[in-house]
């Protein structure tokens, strides 16, 4: 099942919608979530840990802290895609925006010359592996 998750949020992260303007791509995120049950929450970073987008979640409301310019260099699940250049899935952990067991899939997001660009995080729920 982790395997389907992860092949799933790379599929997303290769859509065009991910690589250019920010609010298309926010709501692409939202969409997706309307569309997948499996997924908690949404949110994309630039190559330098910072993130870029709000946290796109049906869960959220206007009351949730925004996230966005936060830095997240140091967590693993950005650390991993940006020094492996490849797709990392987190041990399971309670979120923090819905307190509820989750896991992180985070994918890189690739400009045109190669070079890492953005990093999307997925939450995905914890439920929705059983």
């Amino acid at each position: 099942m982790h395997k389907a998750i992860q092949a799933s949020v790379e599929s997303l992260g290769s859509e065009a919608a991910m690589h250019g303007d920010l609010q298309m791509a926010e709501r692409f995120m939202l969409d997706t979530l309307r569309r997948d049950s499996r997924f908690e929450l949404f949110y994309m970073v630039d190559r330098n840990g910072n993130q870029i987008t709000e946290n796109i979640g049906l869960d959220t409301d206007d009351k949730t802290p925004s996230c966005k310019g936060r830095n997240w260099a140091q967590r693993p699940w950005f650390k991993e895609v940006a020094d492996q250049l490849t797709s990392y899935i987190t041990p399971v952990y309670r979120s923090s925006a819905t307190d509820a067991f989750c896991i992180t899939v985070s994918v890189p997001i690739f400009a045109a010359n190669g070079q890492l660009h953005r990093v999307l995080a997925a939450d995905v729920r914890l439920s929705a592996l059983m």
